[in-house]
């Protein structure tokens, strides 16, 4: 009998530490890539605050209408890259006509696709590969500024 049990106990020395290996990467990996898809959501929802929030402030401060959408465009870009992409959308609404009346609102609204990391396209019918990430925001025509 002590013959069986020292056998046994050689033949089983060591695979405590391949089980626990195994199982420490089972459990681990659904973690690392949740973390990875929460950051680029973050970095997501980053990107489309301040691009909908530089956009307003630039576009209010401009000296015309298709100046401001200039500068919108070009504040909103650089909010998109800044957070790593490259493609973005900002648009500009008015309450008042012109837009640049004083004491006028004028919201702006970013969205940006975040691509879940390591999903491939193939399976875009099957699972979501994205994410619409979007913002909103609203910034006032200074009321004591020069008529535009």
């Amino acid at each position: 009998m002590s013959v069986l049990k020292r056998l046994l106990r050689r033949r089983e020395r060591g695979s405590a530490v391949v089980e626990f290996i195994v199982l420490g990467v089972l459990m681990t990996l659904p973690v690392f890539y949740l973390v990875v898809a929460l950051a680029r959501l973050q970095a997501g929802t980053y990107a489309v605050a301040a691009a909908s929030r530089e956009a307003g402030r630039t576009y209010v401060t401009a000296s015309s209408e298709s100046e401001g959408a200039a500068r919108a465009q070009v504040a909103g870009r650089m909010a998109f890259q800044d957070q790593g992409f490259e493609q973005g959308t900002v648009s500009v609404s008015c309450d008042a006509s012109p837009c640049l009346t004083r004491d006028a609102l004028v919201r702006t609204r970013a969205v940006v696709e975040v691509r879940l990391p390591l999903v491939p396209d193939l399976l875009a019918g099957v699972l979501p590969t994205s994410v619409t990430v979007s913002a909103d925001h609203t910034e006032r025509v200074d009321r004591f500024g020069a008529a535009r």
